[in-house]
């Protein structure tokens, strides 16, 4: 408890000044046109590596998602979004990756048919490490580069699964985050957002784990605020282009004159072309990015290591009451 204490005194000014704004887990590129009101059904496979092998460790992940959006207004189910929709949201997914598995749920709200639009989400999300967690490295206070050592994929991939040291652990996460967004005709949009994020991980490492979702050391209770900023520019019925940019940042923790735990972050940027077809029940999205750690005892790879490829494919499963774009 005291732990959560510091950690929520520490970081609740933080949160107050910062500017609000995507739902649940990063930007929907797809959701525009795949969304409809009442049940909407999704997968999803996403892998990413670096052009350079060396601090970036590839993710993959597949997810399965399931949304009903309630309207706020009289409109019939099956009816797809226009460019100020109001409604009530909720989620669930189950998602795999060869690090981690398990489940989100949460409830959001866009009360307002305005343009620009804001929605405020709470989402739980609950994984379980597949003999995948392990000891980091989250404070050097002499300066020595030990984060840099560890914070890397040659670490990792040396480690996971197959040391003993790697366990099968249990995390839970508590996202809150506010989203702002604008839309532009055609339903181009860019919008902002905000996540405060409690994660909770049962490890023995002295407090020391990993986020591999977002590829980052967190002590075993930490909060992380993931900074936003995303946008899709339509430039016809099938093709669209996206971008995205995300800074992480975690807690710092100090228990008297000893720094237990550094504030640890890095920005992403990733932008590129956005396909879709079958009335936007379809799309695939190739980004291209480019990622960067602010200090230099955190990072010791090359400039190359930094930039990386990331390819999406995303399908909605139509229900009978869906409604074409084309009527």
């Amino acid at each position: 408890m005291k732990i959560w204490g510091a950690i929520i005194q520490k970081s609740l000014p933080i949160l107050m000044l910062t500017a609000a704004s995507v739902a649940f887990a990063g930007y929907n590129q797809g959701a525009q046109n795949g969304f409809r009101y009442g049940p909407n059904l999704s997968w999803r496979l996403m892998g990413n590596t670096p052009f350079v092998w060396g601090q970036w460790l590839p993710q993959a992940e597949g997810k399965v998602h399931y949304t009903w959006l309630e309207p706020l207004t009289e409109l019939d189910y099956g009816s797809y979004l226009e460019n100020s929709p109001s409604y009530l949201k909720m989620d669930a997914a189950v998602e795999l990756s060869p690090f981690y598995g398990g489940y989100l749920a949460g409830l959001g709200l866009r009360p307002f048919r305005t343009n620009p639009q804001f929605e405020v989400n709470f989402v739980y999300e609950s994984y379980m490490y597949y003999k995948s967690n392990l000891e980091m490295v989250t404070a050097d206070v002499k300066g020595g580069g030990r984060i840099a050592e560890t914070w890397n994929a040659d670490y990792i991939t040396d480690n996971v699964w197959k040391s003993d040291a790697a366990d099968l652990d249990y995390v839970q996460l508590f996202d809150i985050n506010v989203s702002l967004e604008f839309f532009f005709l055609g339903k181009s949009i860019i919008g902002t957002c905000v996540h405060y994020i409690l994660s909770d991980v049962s490890t023995d490492f002295e407090g020391k784990s990993y986020d591999y979702k977002r590829n980052i050391p967190v002590f075993s209770r930490d909060f992380l605020l993931e900074l936003e900023t995303y946008g899709r520019l339509v430039f016809s019925k099938h093709w669209a282009g996206v971008f995205e940019s995300t800074y992480y940042r975690t807690g710092y923790l100090r228990n008297g004159n000893t720094v237990q735990k550094e504030s640890l972050g890095y920005a992403l940027i990733k932008a590129g072309p956005h396909f879709s077809w079958y009335d936007g029940f379809r799309s695939v999205t190739l980004k291209f990015g480019m990622w960067k750690r602010p200090k230099k005892r955190f990072y010791d790879g090359s400039l190359s290591q930094q930039f990386l490829v990331q390819l999406e494919y995303q399908g909605y499963f139509s229900f009978p009451i869906h409604k074409r774009l084309s009527e």
